[in-house]
This record gives C-alpha cells, sequence and structure tokens, in this order.
C-alpha cells in the first residue's frame, strides 16, 4: 500500500469518527451546544484538523444529517426487497417494526426528530432540502407498496394520499412515543397502533 493510500485511508477514518461523534454530541447537547473544539476533543484529534475534512460546524452537521436521512431510506428499501414475496400485511408489518428499529438507536433517532422539528436557523434550508429529496424517495417505495396490495385484493380500495398520509402519521407517532416509554412498554404500544392502522388499510 502506498503512503499516499495509508493517508487517503486515514483520512476517510478521521472523516467518519468526526461524523459518529457530531452525532452524539449533536443528539445530546443540541447544535448551539456543541461547539467544534468539544468534538475535535471527543475524536482525540485538535480542532485545526477539522478543517481538512469539514469547512465549518454547518457543514459537518449536514453531512450527518445527509448520512442519517440516507439510512433511513436505505432501511426502507432492504426492508422492501426482503420482504418482497410475502403478503402486504406482512411486508407493511416489518417496514413499520424495521423503522421503529431506527427509532430506537441510541443518538439516530433523537438527532432525527430533533433536527426535523427544529433544525438550526443557519442550515434550516440545507435540511429542509434533504428531507423534502428523501421523502420523495420514501413515497416511491410506499407507492410501490400500495399498488400491490391493491392490485393482490389485500389492501382496501382507498386514496393513496391517505395511505401514505397514515403510515407517516402512524411514525410520527411511534417517534414521540420512543421518548417517553421503556422498550417493553414501546413494544406494546406499537403493537396496537400496528393493529389499527392495519384495521383501517386492509381489503
Amino acid at each position: 500500500m502506498s503512503i499516499s493510500t495509508q493517508a487517503q485511508g486515514r483520512s476517510v477514518h478521521t472523516r467518519d469518527k468526526l461524523k459518529h461523534t457530531g452525532l452524539a454530541l449533536f443528539a445530546q447537547h443540541g447544535y448551539e451546544g456543541t461547539s467544534l473544539a468539544q468534538i475535535a476533543a471527543e475524536t482525540g484529534i485538535k480542532k485545526p484538523s477539522i478543517y481538512n475534512h469539514f469547512p465549518n460546524k454547518a457543514a459537518l452537521f449536514l453531512a450527518i444529517f445527509e448520512e442519517v436521512e440516507s439510512g433511513i431510506v436505505a432501511l426502507i428499501d432492504d426492508s422492501l426487497t426482503r420482504s418482497h414475496d410475502l403478503p402486504t400485511r406482512e411486508r407493511l408489518e416489518r417496514l413499520i417494526r424495521s423503522c421503529a428499529t431506527f427509532i430506537r438507536r441510541e443518538h439516530q433517532g433523537v438527532f432525527y426528530k430533533r433536527y426535523l422539528l427544529f433544525p438550526p436557523t443557519d442550515v434550516a434550508t440545507q435540511v429542509a432540502a434533504i428531507s423534502n429529496d428523501n421523502e420523495r424517495r420514501i413515497n416511491a417505495h410506499l407507492h410501490v407498496l400500495f399498488e400491490d396490495g391493491r392490485q393482490a385484493g389485500e389492501l382496501r380500495a382507498l386514496p393513496e394520499a391517505q395511505f401514505t398520509a397514515a403510515f407517516y402519521c402512524l411514525m410520527d407517532g411511534l417517534f414521540a412515543e420512543n421518548f417517553y416509554y421503556d422498550a417493553d412498554t414501546f413494544e406494546r404500544r406499537l403493537e396496537g397502533a400496528w393493529a389499527v392502522f392495519w384495521a383501517g388499510v386492509e381489503a
């Protein structure tokens, strides 16, 4: 391995560590309450070294936000791909449970919900653009799932917009529940919410 290749590898590793540390600190202390000096100290580097990877705190934050958002889309894509041959009921339940695992991941769920609702002022426009782009990607997945379910006669005749809205409301509710309850209570509430959701969309 050449010296330049080794240096590139170390650079990527440091960049990933900065994002990992930034994710935890932004989730715990908020955007305004987290400084680049704190992130550097937790990562084990000097503050000026951060600028080799990110020009400022906003750029680091946006890289983390985009990665978290992309993680949700990838999780949805993986869930629906793996369950492609299953009945719609099972595909939907697996999808909702997959999203619930993301909600309960340390730091990621808190980070996502905090900054989706209250993005930092200086990056609010970019956060909205990233969120809207990823929502379009999620909507495309939900469209295919809805069409498959309707053609199979497993979903009742309701507008797709209602189906999509109900799915998002269910997931938003579960995000909120995650912050209030322990894992066992959250599971019971997920079961109840899922049962009512399915009763409302099944044929």
